[in-house]
């Protein structure tokens, strides 16, 4: 979906599919091999000069213990000999992390190959695919389908193109913020965060995570840390109610008990991708559902403002056609 208008120009300009698939994939891949290779120098540089991350924690468990300890009245030496003992196997937590992300990263690279082919015969069969979806429907719901099509398509440059704006305009906003709060390379942290809101809530909070441990790390201060915490709950409650309603359209807007439940789906059937890929996937089931009289009902219990619209249901949807439990329940009648 999002390669084919891509495809479909170069198909126009040299009239051969095969030549316009491929160069749709370099003109797709360039700017994602820059944006790697950009984030991948950035963080290079960003991390090489950091103090001794174990030191640095080290000292920051043992003045809060110790803080700790006095307002408790603990003992001491108590708290110092917990420290040495468990902040050991504390530090292996988030290097386990690590590693489990590279070995996760490593498998979707290995994937990428795969997803490249399947995506390249999909963009050269899909007249023949679309003709076969045809020819399965009566010629007077043909053209629903068609209209259906369309609109998905639609619907993914929307949110492809919404999704550029957005990443743009957060990483100017907390790049902005972040040099005003004194925060070394800014932008790259801005940009970072503008890129993880891609994954709803979970990318959101690991960009402003990211920031205020790293500021915990070299910050003399303690206000500058949470200075950054502010700032990125600042700037997502204008995104989540200004910005994103305004670039991306209602269309795209799911609940958030939705959106829970395709992030937590994804993640587990295909990692940090099906987490990605969640959003725009219920966004188009929801625009397929409401093509259909029995599944209809379900796009509207999918919609953002759900909790002002607790009355559709039995005004709009109160018929057979609409009920689908009957999809799984059959009524056996009996001769009295």
């Amino acid at each position: 979906m999002m390669l084919k208008p891509i495809a479909v120009f170069f198909e126009r300009k040299f009239h051969n599919r095969v030549l316009a698939i491929l160069v749709a994939y370099i003109v797709a891949f360039i700017p994602l091999l820059a944006l790697i290779l950009f984030f991948y120098n950035q963080s290079k540089i960003l991390f090489l000069g950091l103090p001794s991350i174990k030191d640095k924690l080290e000292s920051l468990s043992t003045d809060i213990v110790t803080w700790l300890g006095t307002q408790l009245q603990l003992d001491s030496n108590t708290s110092s000999a917990w420290i040495t003992d468990n902040l050991a196997s504390i530090m292996d937590i988030p290097f386990t992390f690590l590693q489990r992300s590279f070995e996760s990263g490593t498998a979707l690279i290995a994937n990428m190959v795969l997803i490249a082919l399947i995506t390249y015969f999909l963009l050269l069969y899909r007249t023949a695919l679309k003709n076969f979806l045809l020819a399965q429907m009566n010629p007077e719901d043909r053209g629903t389908l068609e209209k259906l099509l369309e609109q998905i398509q639609k619907l993914t440059k929307r949110y492809m193109v919404g999704q550029g704006i957005i990443i743009v305009i957060l990483g100017v906003l907390i790049g902005s913020g972040l040099w005003l709060i004194g925060v070394p390379y800014p932008y790259f942290w801005g940009f970072l965060a503008g890129f993880l809101e891609i994954i709803p809530y979970v990318g959101t909070s690991i960009g402003g995570i990211l920031p205020f441990f790293y500021m915990l790390l070299i910050s003399d201060t303690l206000w500058q840390p949470w200075a950054v915490v502010a700032l990125y709950i600042f700037i997502q409650q204008i995104e989540g109610n200004l910005i994103s309603p305004n670039v991306m359209g209602s269309s795209i807007k799911i609940n958030p008990l939705f959106i829970i439940l395709g992030l937590f789906l994804g993640g587990y059937m295909w990692g940090i991708s099906g987490m990605i890929l969640s959003l725009p996937f219920l966004a188009i089931s929801k625009e397929i559902f409401r093509s259909f009289d029995v599944l209809k009902p379900l796009s509207y219990l999918m919609e953002d403002g759900l909790s002002k619209k607790s009355d559709i249901f039995l005004k709009q949807f109160d018929y057979s056609k609409n009920r689908i439990f009957k999809l799984f329940i059959t009524e056996d009648k009996q001769d009295l």
